[in-house]
Formats: structure tokens, C-alpha cells, sequence
């Protein structure tokens, strides 16, 4: 019977040529076979640990987000309205950045907040209109509420009168409930982050 071709062990170690005596051996001698096999023991006990670790990691990332979603079930609806007003405010403070106050037109270093024209007290359902709401300084805002007679005409000059009209017309209050709230909330933070992308640009 003819010998099978020479190879070369497979344990690094030892790396000499041999004659294979059966179909499949990869290394020279028995001393060779028990090293390759510890290699490979060790190798699928790291690979196992491995496997191990990932899972664990899984485990626990879809545990922190169990607890998340448990922590936002047992929040009050006005948590999310907070998380929504703050959103809108900010879009309307950061689309407005650039002009002045829309009651008093002057510029200054001091505070801006998002003034409503209606406020939201009598007329929440315009609490997200972007027309009812504007880059305001805080002396309008809070010691002249909203500083309304100076308010009239520049919101008038700011959306033109057709937009005023139906702003001041009747308006249906939503019935908004808590993942109106979330949505709300996201959707102004993505057109925060759009403008401010947009502004990088």
C-alpha cells in the first residue's frame, strides 16, 4: 500500500514532516495529538466564555430597558407633558434664536423663554401651535404677562393676518393622553436636532 503524502505536524511546537497513517491525522505522535487537543479545548472554553459574556450582556441590556419602560408606566401624565412643553419651548427659543423679542423687539443677553400669545392656562389646546408661540424676553413674559398689546401687532407682521385669524378662531381641544405626549416630545426634539444639523451644514 502506497504511503499518503508527507504534511507537516499541526502542533506548532513541533512542526516536523510526517507520513499520515490515516486519513485525517494531522499531527506526527500521540505527544503532538494530546497538545492540539488541549489547544482546542481551551480555544472552545474561551469561545463558551465568550458566548457566555454576550448573553449576559443581552440579558442585562434588555433587563435595563424592562425596568425603563416600568419606570415611565407608573409616571404621571404631567411628567410627559413637562418632557413635552420643554421640547416645544426649546425648538421655539432655538427657530426664533436669531430676532429679537416679539413684544419689546429689542435684543439683549438676558433670559428668552417661549412665550404664548394664548396663554396655555386658557387656551391649552393651542399649547403646541407654533404660531401661538415665540421667542419672548422674560420682562415681557413674566412682569408684563406676555406683554400682549405689544405682542398683537408683531405676531401680526411675524405670520400675517390669515394665520392670526385662525389663530384666533375656535380651536378643538385634544384629547391628549400620555403617548400623545411622548410623540409630541420626539417629534420636537427631532426638529431641534434637524435645525440645529441644518444650521451645521
Amino acid at each position: 500500500m502506497a504511503k499518503k503524502p508527507r504534511r507537516k505536524c499541526a502542533n506548532k511546537e513541533c512542526r516536523q514532516w510526517f507520513h499520515p497513517a490515516r486519513d485525517g491525522q494531522v499531527v506526527c505522535c500521540y505527544e503532538c495529538a494530546t497538545v492540539i487537543a488541549k489547544e482546542q479545548t481551551a480555544k472552545k472554553r474561551a469561545e463558551a466564555m465568550r458566548a457566555e459574556k454576550q448573553r449576559q450582556r443581552e440579558e442585562a441590556k434588555k433587563q435595563r430597558a424592562l425596568d425603563a419602560e416600568r419606570r415611565q408606566a407608573v409616571k404621571p401624565l404631567s411628567h410627559f407633558v413637562k418632557q413635552a412643553q420643554q421640547a416645544f419651548n426649546e425648538f421655539i427659543r432655538y427657530r426664533d434664536r436669531h430676532l429679537p423679542c416679539i413684544s419689546c423687539g429689542r435684543h439683549h443677553d438676558g433670559q428668552y423663554h417661549a412665550g404664548h400669545f394664548r396663554t396655555t392656562g386658557a387656551n391649552p389646546e393651542l399649547r403646541f401651535n407654533e404660531d401661538n408661540c415665540h421667542r419672548q424676553c422674560a420682562p415681557c413674559n413674566n412682569h408684563l404677562s406676555g406683554n400682549l398689546t405689544a405682542y398683537r401687532p408683531a405676531l401680526i407682521a411675524k405670520i400675517g393676518q390669515a394665520r392670526f385669524d385662525a389663530l384666533m378662531g375656535p380651536h378643538e381641544l385634544p384629547k391628549w393622553k400620555r403617548d400623545d405626549h411622548i410623540r409630541i416630545r420626539d417629534e420636537y426634539r427631532a426638529k431641534l436636532k434637524e435645525l440645529k444639523q441644518q444650521e451645521a451644514a
